[in-house]
């Protein structure tokens, strides 16, 4: 089977139509019900982790203190991202976490490394944006950073041009921010003749205008990263697109299941397809055929060759449930690995933006 690249998404019309194919049913309505806070997720390994998986046997179970629900609850202390204060990843940490200590760190490699050690509790990691598409960096390193999925953050992506105190839009000639950033505005930046410049962040943008102001220079940046650094901001919401969502994973250094009977689970897998005619086609046939619906299907290139033969793979549901158990055993026959990264609650949010019905006003919250 020869794919260089496959993103299959589902997307729903507020009828309920347009689903992809492979997908057996819609997702339930989540009207009168309050979102679900972030909840502990279950991850496998290899064969022997998804036979303990379909066995019953959770990794790692964890319950509330005092509550009989069968819901668990993440509650981590320490959460780290890839950032500076005022990033938006750190924005999403304080809004998913309110009690939990956040810290920044300078690259992914660190960010993961942290949670290994166990010297943070959780990472946050961006994996997905309405407008970009996937994130490239977590997408390639999620396969081998030995972490478990344990949750899902939507965030409304608002960009704000900023600058010193004393700066006027007019005497502004260059923008700096992240590339993605800067990508998604565009045409504000040739609309005004203003000259892009890439920063390592978005906060950092911000953070470097405030020790070098030069009154020619703006960043553009979150609201927070403004008020942190002591930045005005000059333009509000300048993003071409006026609606931009990022979708980010919580990852863990242990996985937990929740019960079988949770509704609104997500399951993640990574699978190795066998490089046979009609593999794929038939490994995903399993989803359609058991009722389950296929959320996410994208690959990877693997050993520097053009050759798609992993992919990465969301499905909704419970791997205990009989419908799933029945697709994965399909999948398994035409794999040479399969790998579950994490089961976890689909966040209120999420609920709402893969059904393709977020408010008019576009301001979902976090959880």
């Amino acid at each position: 089977m020869m794919v260089s690249f496959l993103s299959l998404r589902a997307r729903a019309s507020k009828r309920g139509g347009g689903r992809s194919p492979g997908e057996g049913h819609t997702r339930g309505s989540d009207t009168g019900r309050t979102r679900p806070a972030l909840r502990v997720v279950g991850r496998g390994g290899g064969d022997a982790a998804l036979r303990s998986v379909r066995a019953g046997r959770s990794l790692v179970t964890r319950q509330e203190p005092g509550r009989t629900s069968s819901r668990m609850r993440f509650d981590p202390d320490v959460i780290v991202y890839h950032g500076s204060p005022g990033a938006f990843a750190h924005v999403a940490c304080q809004a998913a976490f309110p009690r939990a200590r956040c810290s920044g760190c300078d690259s992914l490699f660190q960010v993961i490394d942290l949670v290994r050690k166990g010297k943070a509790s959780a990472a946050m990691l961006p994996c997905e944006n309405i407008l970009a598409g996937r994130v490239p960096d977590t997408h390639l390193l999620l396969p081998d950073m030995g972490l478990a999925i344990v949750g899902e953050v939507f965030q409304r992506i608002e960009l704000h041009l900023m600058a010193p105190e004393g700066c006027t839009f007019d005497r502004i000639e260059r923008v700096h921010s992240h590339p993605v950033a800067l990508a998604q505005i565009q045409r504000f930046l040739s609309r005004h003749a203003l000259v892009p410049v890439e920063a390592s962040n978005t906060a950092t943008a911000a953070a470097r205008l405030r020790q070098d102001p030069s009154g020619r220079d703006a960043a553009v940046a979150s609201q927070q990263a403004a008020r942190i650094h002591g930045l005005k901001v000059l333009k509000r919401n300048i993003e071409d697109v006026p609606f931009n969502m990022t979708r980010s994973y919580v990852l863990a250094a242990k996985p937990e299941l929740p019960c079988a009977e949770t509704p609104g689970v997500l399951t993640c897998l990574l699978f190795d397809l066998r490089n046979t005619p009609g593999a794929l086609s038939q490994a995903v046939k399993g989803f359609a055929d058991n009722g389950v619906n296929l959320t996410r299907l994208e690959s990877y290139l693997v050993d520097g060759q053009f050759v798609a033969t992993r992919f990465l793979c969301e499905i909704e549901g419970h791997p205990h449930q009989p419908p799933v158990a029945r697709a994965l055993d399909r999948l398994k026959r035409h794999t040479s690995r399969l790998t579950i990264l994490g089961v976890f609650p689909m966040q209120g949010t999420g609920v709402h933006a893969r059904a393709g019905a977020i408010p008019a006003s576009g301001r979902a919250c976090v959880l």
